[in-house]
Protein backbone atom coordinates (compact mmCIF):
# COMPACT_ATOMS: atom_id res chain seq x y z
CA UNK A 1 0.00 0.00 0.00
CA UNK A 2 1.40 3.38 -0.93
CA UNK A 3 1.59 6.34 1.42
CA UNK A 4 -0.80 8.42 -0.70
CA UNK A 5 -3.69 5.98 -0.20
CA UNK A 6 -3.29 5.39 3.56
CA UNK A 7 -5.08 8.58 4.82
CA UNK A 8 -7.90 8.05 2.37
CA UNK A 9 -8.46 4.45 3.50
CA UNK A 10 -8.43 5.48 7.18
CA UNK A 11 -11.10 8.09 6.46
CA UNK A 12 -13.23 5.49 4.69
CA UNK A 13 -12.85 3.10 7.64
CA UNK A 14 -13.93 5.83 10.06
CA UNK A 15 -17.01 6.63 7.97
CA UNK A 16 -17.94 2.94 7.79
CA UNK A 17 -17.43 2.53 11.55
CA UNK A 18 -19.66 5.53 12.34
CA UNK A 19 -22.31 4.30 9.88
CA UNK A 20 -22.22 0.85 11.51
CA UNK A 21 -22.66 2.32 14.99
CA UNK A 22 -25.58 4.47 13.83
CA UNK A 23 -27.20 1.46 12.19
CA UNK A 24 -26.91 -0.58 15.38
CA UNK A 25 -28.30 2.26 17.52
CA UNK A 26 -31.25 2.85 15.19
CA UNK A 27 -32.09 -0.86 15.20
CA UNK A 28 -32.20 -0.87 19.01
CA UNK A 29 -34.55 2.10 19.38
CA UNK A 30 -38.34 1.85 19.36
CA UNK A 31 -38.66 5.05 17.37
CA UNK A 32 -41.96 6.04 19.04
CA UNK A 33 -43.80 3.30 17.17
CA UNK A 34 -47.59 3.54 17.33
CA UNK A 35 -49.32 0.38 18.52
CA UNK A 36 -51.94 -1.16 16.29
CA UNK A 37 -54.93 -2.96 17.75
CA UNK A 38 -53.82 -5.92 15.66
CA UNK A 39 -50.47 -6.14 17.51
CA UNK A 40 -52.08 -7.80 20.51
CA UNK A 41 -51.88 -6.55 24.09
CA UNK A 42 -49.34 -3.87 24.98
CA UNK A 43 -46.16 -4.99 26.77
CA UNK A 44 -46.30 -5.44 30.56
CA UNK A 45 -45.89 -2.16 32.36
CA UNK A 46 -46.84 -0.05 29.34
CA UNK A 47 -48.58 3.16 30.35
CA UNK A 48 -52.07 3.59 28.97
CA UNK A 49 -55.03 5.76 29.92
CA UNK A 50 -57.40 3.33 28.20
CA UNK A 51 -59.17 0.45 29.91
CA UNK A 52 -59.76 -2.92 28.25
CA UNK A 53 -63.10 -3.72 26.67
CA UNK A 54 -64.09 -6.74 24.56
CA UNK A 55 -66.00 -6.49 21.31
CA UNK A 56 -67.76 -9.50 19.77
CA UNK A 57 -68.58 -8.94 16.11
CA UNK A 58 -71.23 -11.06 14.40
CA UNK A 59 -71.09 -10.71 10.63
CA UNK A 60 -74.32 -12.16 9.18
CA UNK A 61 -73.50 -10.79 5.72
CA UNK A 62 -71.75 -12.82 3.01
CA UNK A 63 -69.40 -9.88 2.39
CA UNK A 64 -66.26 -8.99 4.32
CA UNK A 65 -66.59 -5.97 6.59
CA UNK A 66 -64.33 -3.49 8.35
CA UNK A 67 -65.39 -2.28 11.78
CA UNK A 68 -64.32 1.14 13.05
CA UNK A 69 -64.72 2.39 16.63
CA UNK A 70 -65.66 6.08 16.84
CA UNK A 71 -64.93 8.56 19.62
CA UNK A 72 -67.27 11.47 20.21
CA UNK A 73 -64.78 13.93 18.66
CA UNK A 74 -64.97 12.16 15.29
CA UNK A 75 -61.75 10.20 15.73
CA UNK A 76 -62.05 6.70 14.27
CA UNK A 77 -59.98 3.60 14.89
CA UNK A 78 -60.08 0.40 12.84
CA UNK A 79 -60.63 -2.49 15.21
CA UNK A 80 -61.33 -5.48 12.96
CA UNK A 81 -61.74 -6.88 9.50
CA UNK A 82 -64.25 -9.74 9.56
CA UNK A 83 -64.85 -12.18 6.70
CA UNK A 84 -68.38 -12.94 5.56
CA UNK A 85 -70.62 -15.15 7.71
CA UNK A 86 -68.16 -15.31 10.61
CA UNK A 87 -67.67 -13.97 14.12
CA UNK A 88 -64.65 -12.18 15.54
CA UNK A 89 -63.67 -11.25 19.09
CA UNK A 90 -61.29 -8.35 19.72
CA UNK A 91 -60.06 -6.66 22.87
CA UNK A 92 -59.14 -2.98 22.69
CA UNK A 93 -58.17 -0.21 25.07
CA UNK A 94 -60.87 2.43 25.43
CA UNK A 95 -61.38 5.48 27.65
CA UNK A 96 -64.54 4.32 29.43
CA UNK A 97 -65.45 7.92 30.28
CA UNK A 98 -66.43 8.21 26.60
CA UNK A 99 -69.18 6.17 24.93
CA UNK A 100 -68.24 4.06 21.94
CA UNK A 101 -70.01 4.00 18.59
CA UNK A 102 -69.25 1.99 15.48
CA UNK A 103 -69.05 2.49 11.73
CA UNK A 104 -69.21 -0.61 9.54
CA UNK A 105 -67.96 -0.66 5.94
CA UNK A 106 -68.82 -3.55 3.69
CA UNK A 107 -66.38 -4.57 0.95
CA UNK A 108 -69.21 -4.25 -1.57
CA UNK A 109 -69.54 -0.55 -0.69
CA UNK A 110 -72.51 -0.28 1.67
CA UNK A 111 -72.11 0.90 5.24
CA UNK A 112 -73.99 1.48 8.46
CA UNK A 113 -73.48 3.32 11.74
CA UNK A 114 -74.28 2.26 15.27
CA UNK A 115 -75.18 4.93 17.85
CA UNK A 116 -72.99 5.47 20.91
CA UNK A 117 -73.21 3.06 23.81
CA UNK A 118 -71.71 3.54 27.27
CA UNK A 119 -69.05 1.07 28.42
CA UNK A 120 -67.21 0.23 31.62
CA UNK A 121 -63.93 -1.53 32.37
CA UNK A 122 -63.93 -5.11 31.01
CA UNK A 123 -67.26 -4.51 29.25
CA UNK A 124 -68.36 -6.89 26.51
CA UNK A 125 -70.01 -5.14 23.57
CA UNK A 126 -71.72 -7.18 20.86
CA UNK A 127 -71.87 -5.71 17.35
CA UNK A 128 -74.29 -7.41 14.96
CA UNK A 129 -74.07 -6.76 11.23
CA UNK A 130 -77.19 -7.85 9.28
CA UNK A 131 -77.16 -9.90 6.10
CA UNK A 132 -78.29 -6.87 4.08
CA UNK A 133 -76.07 -3.99 5.25
CA UNK A 134 -77.60 -0.62 4.46
CA UNK A 135 -81.12 -2.01 4.17
CA UNK A 136 -81.32 -3.39 7.71
CA UNK A 137 -79.94 -1.67 10.83
CA UNK A 138 -76.65 -2.65 12.41
CA UNK A 139 -77.01 -3.08 16.17
CA UNK A 140 -74.92 -3.21 19.34
CA UNK A 141 -75.58 -4.03 22.97
CA UNK A 142 -73.65 -4.81 26.13
CA UNK A 143 -73.46 -8.26 27.54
Amino acid sequence: MSATHAPRERGTCRILAVAGILLILSACSTGGRTLSPFDGPPPEGAMSTDDPISIEIQNLSFNDITVWALRSGGQRRRIARVTGKSDEKVRIGWNVAMPISFFIEQTAGRSCSIPAIGVEVDAVVVVSIPSNVGMQPCRSWRR
